[in-house]
């Protein structure tokens, strides 16, 4: 029962801080947020210019099929790796996790389609054929607590532009700045983290990439600490733009309700 319960923590610790890290904003219609200072002739600056320029690659990115890797490290105390594809027009996304914490580790395959969600676990879990998906209504819970983005934008971009408080160009295609983390739509459990983080959260840092076709290739956060949570490192990378991606339901058969007590985890 203890690995159970401290395996499942890690999972939500993994969400929380991803989506601290990099979930959507209040603003989801992905236009760019004006400059610090309120001025309009901003628009002509080298910093203007690469806001500009990092706001048309996250826009870019978020409408195309593709495919992913995020991985948060929390140092000792918790590690995760999610690796996948998604389809944001028809709103599914596959991937596989590998979750690290306390000395234990626990890997699993997670498909969302629409608000269906499909889970496995390499964890005995009372009552569950590991053979079996575990479906979880995601209309029931929150996607984002399972580390995972909206089905149609799983890389979490849409609406990033609008939490840039810096940003610089410091190559070719190359981009570092600050973000402010508390404009953001998050849940509670993510809220309260900020909360603790203080003014720290107004300025994250972050790096990013962008390819000669104008899209996001790379995308690295640094979250402060925040109580007895350490600093974290969430890392993402981006490949195969626009190239085909198959994802669907699992057969029926081989499809079992998740326990009540995996749902409570995040309820």
């Amino acid at each position: 029962m203890r690995s159970r319960r401290n395996v499942l923590l890690a999972l939500a610790l993994s969400g929380a801080l991803t989506v601290t890290a990099a979930c959507g904003d209040k603003n989801q219609n992905g236009d760019v947020a004006p400059a610090a200072n309120g001025s309009t002739s901003a628009a002509a600056s080298p910093t203007a210019d690469a806001r500009a320029e990092l706001t048309s690659a996250f826009r870019k990115l978020s409408g195309v099929t593709v495919t992913y890797t995020s991985t948060t490290d929390s140092g000792a105390m918790a590690s995760s790796k999610l690796t996948g594809s998604s389809d944001p027009a028809k709103k599914a996304n596959s991937g596989t996790m590998t979750i690290t914490a306390q000395g234990q580790q626990i890997n699993g395959d997670v498909i969302v389609v629409g608000t269906d969600l499909y889970l496995k676990l390499s964890l005995p879990i009372p009552g569950v054929d590991p053979k079996k998906w575990m479906y979880i209504d995601g209309t029931k819970t929150s996607l984002s607590k399972l580390g995972l983005g909206s089905p149609d934008d799983p890389a979490n971009v849409k609406g990033l532009a609008d939490t840039i408080v810096s940003v610089e160009r410091t190559g070719s295609g190359t981009y570092k700045g600050t973000l402010d983390a508390t404009k953001r739509n998050i849940p509670a459990a993510a809220a309260a983290l900020l909360q603790q983080m203080g003014d720290a959260a107004k300025s994250v840092p972050f790096e990013a990439t962008v390819s000669a076709e104008g899209y996001v290739t790379s995308l690295t956060v640094k979250m402060p600490g925040a109580g007895q949570v350490p600093p974290s490192t969430v890392t993402s990378t981006f490949t195969d733009f626009g190239k085909p991606v198959s994802i669907s339901k699992p057969a029926a058969t081989d499809v079992q309700p998740a326990p009540a007590a995996l749902l409570a985890q995040f309820a």
